[in-house]
């Protein structure tokens, strides 16, 4: 009996079986991402389990179904995903959308503090992305207000729970990723995505507030240029990410 034959065809077999699995979970993320354009969450976060059973290790399967449940508004189940996504890439861009959507959760949960954190976060791995410095910014002066307020009133708020779930959108959050298949194919399966640019808050924070952000924002941008025309400074690197 020819030994070679047989760990030849054992070897294609078991290459078979790894092809026919990665069909199946870029189906299934393709899948659940049809849902999700047709807005059926539930749904799409059914397909995404289906392609973590699939495939645990991918970062595309936890972050899709972290962006369906948000959407559901499941937020403590988001943002387990999200956080579980952080730990399933080396890409810098990837740990920066989830660490943004997680600040986004906590905006939706009223934990300024910790969105603000998690926006820190987002920065250090993507520094230029505008969309996050705002957030940053907006959860910066969130906190500070509420801090403010609890020292006029320390007994206000006592009693209640620390989440409020009645809080309007802090971002759109992200959108899922787009496809491609297991040969590079941009038709079908995952690609790396991007979280979409926050909604503008609206009824959370009060107009002075607002337009404090408005002036710092400004200020700034007008002391970069200032400061660029003095030093004739090359100008700052962009970020290479599409429109959040």
């Amino acid at each position: 009996m020819d030994f070679r034959f047989i760990l030849l065809a054992t070897y294609f077999v078991f290459s078979s079986q790894i092809l026919m699995a990665q069909k199946s979970y870029n189906a299934l993320v393709y899948e659940g991402n049809k849902k999700f354009d047709a807005k059926e969450y539930n749904a799409a976060s059914g397909k995404y389990l289906e392609a973590i059973a699939e495939k645990s290790g991918s970062y595309t399967a936890h972050y899709n179904l972290g962006n369906s449940l948000y959407k559901s508004k499941k937020y403590e189940e988001a943002s387990a995903e999200y956080q579980k996504a952080t730990k399933l890439t080396k890409s810098k861009y990837e740990k920066a959308a989830a660490l943004y959507n997680l600040g986004n959760v906590s905006m939706q949960s009223n934990n300024a503090e910790r969105a603000a954190d998690y926006y820190k976060q987002a920065l250090k791995q993507d520094p230029y992305n505008e969309a996050i410095r705002k957030n940053y910014e907006i959860a910066m002066l969130k906190n500070k207000e509420n801090k403010e307020k609890q020292k006029k009133d320390p007994n206000k708020g006592k009693g209640k729970g620390k989440d409020q779930k009645n809080h309007d959108e802090a971002g759109k959050g992200n959108q899922k990723k787009d496809q491609q298949n297991g040969q590079g194919d941009q038709k079908k399966g995952e690609s790396q995505g991007k979280p979409d640019q926050p909604k503008k808050e609206e009824n959370k924070i009060p107009e002075e507030a607002e337009k404090m952000i408005l002036r710092e924002i400004e200020n700034r941008e007008r002391e970069t240029a200032r400061r660029i025309l003095n030093k004739r400074a090359n100008s700052m690197p962009q970020s290479n990410e599409k429109d959040w």
